[in-house]
């Protein structure tokens, strides 16, 4: 997995190059905007659809996931409109399952208030991307609980407040992997889970630190 990510301010498109990609990858592509409705519009690639929210925090997000082929192009671009500031992220998954994409990515959002632990949800399916967005004036850092995997972080200052988009990933299992721990109370956060689809042998996977969905020889089986 590889990927790349911006901080676009006062400008109405947002444009981001993708990393190293090729056909039937999953490109995951994350827009974060602050100011007025409304959500960011995907232009670039035509036909990939987002799901867009608007949080408890007043910030947009869209999130849209499509398998890519050349004529995609190389590069993801977003109308954030008035808003004009973003934090964008593009994301590439290789061996998913292009027969199984789904119109709605997002399988799950949480938003909190004044907290320093981030609850994750569930995981399901194959691939769960989770995406945290906070809005704080001092965060510098967090750590994700044993068994997700930290893929990249854009911190960045939206008005008086530093919006931060940061995102983790782990296979499927079924279990709650733990809690995301700042190291600052936050005033605002959401957490998006994002299912990447992907093929299965059938067996369990083990995530580490997952006492829910990870039994080692209950639930999984050690192979060496």
């Amino acid at each position: 997995m590889a990927s790349t990510r911006a901080l676009v301010v006062d400008q109405a498109l947002a444009e981001l190059a993708l990393p190293a990609v090729r056909t039937n990858d999953f490109i995951v592509s994350i827009c974060v905007s602050s100011g007025a409705a409304p959500a960011p519009r995907l232009v670039t690639p035509a036909g990939a659809i987002p799901t867009q929210y608007t949080l408890a925090s007043g910030l947009l997000m869209a999130v849209a996931v499509w398998p890519w082929e050349p004529s995609r192009g190389s590069s993801v671009i977003w109308d954030v409109g008035p808003a004009r500031n973003a934090a964008v992220m593009n994301l590439v998954y290789r061996n998913g399952d292009i027969s199984n994409v789904g119109l709605t990515p997002v399988v799950g959002i949480r938003e909190y208030s004044n907290t320093n632990s981030l609850a994750l949800m569930p995981s399901t399916g194959y691939r769960n991307l989770y995406a945290a967005v906070t809005v704080s004036s001092s965060l510098t850092g967090l750590a994700w609980p044993s068994g997700v995997a930290a893929r990249d972080q854009q911190l960045g200052t939206f008005g008086v407040n530093q919006v931060s988009l940061m995102v983790a990933d782990t296979p499927g299992a079924g279990g709650s992997p733990g809690s995301v721990q700042l190291d600052t109370t936050v005033a605002s956060a959401a957490v998006v889970l994002i299912s990447v689809p992907g093929r299965s042998d059938g067996k369990a996977t083990w995530i580490l630190g997952d006492s829910v969905g990870s039994e080692l020889g209950t639930t999984t089986i050690l192979e060496l």
